[in-house]
């Protein structure tokens, strides 16, 4: 079935809602990490405890990516499981 036609049940745009979800993936990965570096280096220069907040901010930001993962991957899993019953 083409993600772009609607199913047996007329509910158009899951398939592509599941995509879209799934697409946000990469860029979670790369813009949390991101964030938490900047953050810590910023709070490096503030605080002058110049390398730990910087990788305590990139270890945390690794550390909301991954939960943010999680929980988009089992939100779209359990879009599926109801799209099949």
């Amino acid at each position: 079935m083409s993600p772009w036609r609607p199913n047996k049940r007329g509910e158009k745009g899951k398939n592509l809602r599941q995509l879209a979800l799934l697409s946000v993936i990469p860029a979670m990965m790369v813009v949390a990490p991101l964030v938490g570096f900047f953050i810590g280096d910023w709070a490096d220069g503030k605080f002058g405890t110049e390398p730990f907040l910087t990788i305590l901010g990139l270890i945390l930001g690794f550390a909301s990516a991954g939960k943010e993962i999680y929980k988009l991957i089992k939100r779209v899993s359990q879009s599926k499981d109801e799209n099949k019953n």
